[in-house]
């Protein structure tokens, strides 16, 4: 049985940086929400994020991480069956840009391309996808990629804004490779289907309110974590919810944290520190300080920035999401 690893890593974000003084945090809202606490509180520990220019789009970005992790793989994008993934937020609702990835990669037309609309655990499902593809022999190497461009879809008066920032990150799988697929896990909350979301609503700035345009001209989404219900899951199924799934699933291979590195999602200093006083793990390969909250594209970042230093003997990759959702991987080194 074909036992495929990833074999290839890669990760590109913006030159540009924007720190705390910048003056697009100047409307931030501090006020206490609905539960009692201001949400500028909940979102902290970003002290630089990367953060697309104006003549810069995250397409561009996926396209130079796929072809770091190709060129770590030792093999060209016509070699690649699948590619999975997303790029979010996308200029369409459909098709997702990762049809443009795949055309400026040059990759073959008879190549399977697989968008994942999962926001926040794309990458993670891209890699179970992949490796379950690989192991039924329905092919022989997956790419997965995903793009974040969420510095242009928030609203600056909220607190989960400030840690925003914008980056790609690309793995490859197929056989062999230094880090195996073992086992996953995951937990879904649909009661929270509405708690964060994505969609054309009214924003706010330092001087100018409205519905923001794109350079399409058309009207362009922005994100929402509800005050009541989204900060409610942040105290809960963020807070907790991900170091018990990622308990359980260590649990069921007799591991427990001082044998991983781990990667989570990283919104905040405060979940950070959290999840490490539950989990313990004996490495954290984290990236918030200097790169802020990547969204989706947080894991393949810190995965391909961290491979090559990891020094227990698994990986525990752990993400949250919309819908609402925490899913986690468990990847064997080899």
């Amino acid at each position: 049985m074909t036992d495929p690893g990833i074999t290839g890593t890669g990760y590109a974000v913006p030159k540009r940086v924007r720190d705390d003084t910048d003056p697009v945090y100047a409307t931030l809202d501090r006020m206490p929400g609905p539960a009692g606490v201001a949400e500028a509180d909940l979102f902290t520990g970003a002290g630089q994020r990367r953060v697309l220019g104006a003549d810069e789009e995250i397409e561009s970005f996926m396209v130079d991480a796929c072809q770091q992790a190709l060129d770590e793989a030792g093999i060209d994008a016509t070699d690649i069956d699948r590619i999975y993934g997303y790029a979010s937020v996308p200029t369409y609702f459909t098709p997702n840009s990762l049809y443009e990835v795949h055309a400026r990669l040059g990759m073959r037309q008879d190549s399977l391309v697989v968008p994942l609309n999962s926001d926040f655990s794309n990458f993670l499902l891209g890699l179970v996808h992949g490796h379950e593809a690989i192991v039924a022999g329905g092919c022989a190497r997956a790419l997965v990629v995903t793009g974040s461009n969420w510095t242009r879809h928030v609203d600056y008066r909220r607190g989960h804004a400030q840690a925003i920032g914008d980056g790609a990150g690309a793995a490859v799988l197929s056989a062999g490779g230094s880090l195996r697929l073992v086992d996953h896990h995951t937990r879904t909350f649909g009661w929270a289907y509405t708690s964060m979301t994505m969609a054309v609503r009214p924003r706010h700035a330092v001087d100018w309110a409205g519905i923001p345009v794109g350079k399409d001209g058309n009207p362009a989404p922005t994100y929402l974590l509800e005050s009541d219900a989204g900060v409610e899951v942040y105290q809960t199924i963020m807070r907790d919810g991900l170091p018990d799934l990622v308990g359980e699933l260590l649990a069921r291979h007799g591991l427990s944290g001082a044998d991983v590195s781990l990667i989570t999602h990283q919104g905040s200093r405060a979940l950070l520190d959290h999840w490490a006083g539950r989990l313990r793990p004996a490495a954290y390969l984290e990236t918030l300080e200097t790169f802020g909250n990547l969204t989706h594209s947080t894991y393949p970042v810190n995965l391909a920035l961290h491979a090559g230093q990891v020094e227990t003997p698994y990986v525990v990759i752990a993400a949250v999401g919309t819908g609402f959702h925490v899913t986690a991987l468990l990847l064997r080194v080899t």
